[in-house]
């Protein structure tokens, strides 16, 4: 009881810094320069001045998002490609890995029968050899221990289930990595928009996408003419991005520094690994929003809002874009907060374009690493995970 307080008594503490310091930092006004983009900042009007309370809010959750911007670095970027390429990749066969395991316990029996031979006349054991009779006892556990979880995995009706969908497994995996593809392609078009068009001191602002290359982007804004596929495509892209941050923190495990914490095994990890696990997922969602804004920025910054244009003497509705007439379209709750903040606090706008060109930098990293990298067998994972619980630095 008196650690649950301890640490709830830290949490609302760092809150209350976090706030404090929000509300009483001074940040910058739009800067004086001349040019297109503070010209368009300018026709924003109301939508982007501070308010009050908004600015030690604001200023909580960029702390937040910038620490959730270090997680898709190193889980998100390597589960966006490993998920994927492991639905298209095959397992080994479960009989061969058996029949692996037999030949080594032969092999095993065999050592044993001849120190058991070489020490029958009951001469004094040498502690050479004590020491690989001991090692040979702990094998056949061992044994005894891997053959039954392989046997238990080749006989489970999951897995049957796994062959028979294979086709299945295959499409979706090609499918998803395309996904994956196209995400951060439109975050790398967004990324050189801002390195071209933008700079450190406007915090990396956009008021006009120049690029219209971008897949998501271009995607979601013409879906939104056929309600509500686009909320459902949104929907669907962030529980993908969702399953590979756990899926990259389950295959890389709970790391501090150069120092391994806690191993994610389903139904076998320590009750502080699942906390941290949720504390790695809560702060990816919330930098979820600041990565949306970069992979879709006009349709994060107007939804599905249209405004209505003559043209050859006929009313046309368009998408709402920066190129809207003024007046005709609202920035949406999330491009209005975001960009009031970063616009007075460049250095946030400028911390975040970095970050989240280090995470377009960790997922080609990724990328090549799970293409060459081949799916582990039955054998492999009973290994790994069996290890992972013996681990005593695991189990502090």
């Amino acid at each position: 009881l008196c650690s649950a307080f301890k640490y709830s008594f830290c949490f609302v503490f760092l809150v209350i810094a976090l706030l404090l310091v929000g509300a009483f930092v001074q940040f910058g006004d739009i800067p004086n320069s001349n040019g297109t983009i503070i010209d368009d900042l300018d026709s924003l009007g109301d939508q982007i001045k501070t308010k009050g309370v908004e600015s030690a809010l604001s200023f909580t959750i960029s702390v937040l998002t910038i620490l959730g911007l270090f997680v898709y670095i190193m889980y998100s970027a390597y589960g966006l490609s490993a998920f994927p390429f492991n639905l298209v990749k095959t397992r080994g066969s479960a009989a061969r890995e058996l029949n692996k395991l037999r030949v080594d316990e032969i092999a095993r029996e065999e050592k044993e029968r001849q120190l058991a031979a070489k020490y029958a006349d009951g001469r004094p054991v040498i502690p050479s050899d004590r020491r690989l009779m001991q090692k040979l006892a702990r094998d056949k556990e061992r044994y005894s221990e891997l053959q039954r979880l392989v046997e238990s995995e080749h006989h489970s009706c999951w897995r049957k289930i796994l062959i028979c969908c294979r086709p299945f497994s295959i499409v979706l995996g090609i499918f998803l990595t395309l996904v994956s593809l196209a995400f951060m392609a439109s975050v790398t078009v967004t990324l050189v928009d801002k390195y071209v068009y933008s700079n450190y001191t406007l915090g990396y602002v956009l008021t006009t996408v120049h690029y219209k290359y971008s897949p998501i982007n271009y995607i979601l804004t013409y879906a939104q003419l056929v309600f509500p596929l686009d909320y459902i495509l949104v929907l669907l892209l962030v529980f993908y991005i969702a399953s590979c941050t756990v899926n990259g923190i389950r295959r890389i495990g709970i790391w501090f520094l150069w120092v391994k914490m806690f191993e994610v095994i389903p139904g076998r990890t320590m009750p502080q690994g699942l906390l941290l696990l949720s504390a790695l997922f809560s702060y990816a969602m919330v930098a979820l929003n600041q990565l949306m804004m970069v992979a879709m920025p006009t349709y994060s910054t107007y939804g599905s809002q249209h405004y209505m244009v003559k043209e050859n003497g006929t009313m046309v509705t368009k998408p709402c874009d920066n190129h809207s007439p003024e007046g005709e379209c609202q920035l949406t709750q999330l491009a209005s907060i975001i960009t009031r903040f970063t616009i007075h606090a460049n250095l946030y706008g400028a911390v975040v374009t970095y970050l989240v060109s280090a995470f377009v930098g960790a997922y080609v990293i990724g990328f090549i690493v799970a293409a060459v990298r081949r799916k582990r067998s039955i054998l492999e994972k009973a290994v790994g995970d069996r290890d992972a619980e013996d681990d005593p630095l695991l189990n502090l």
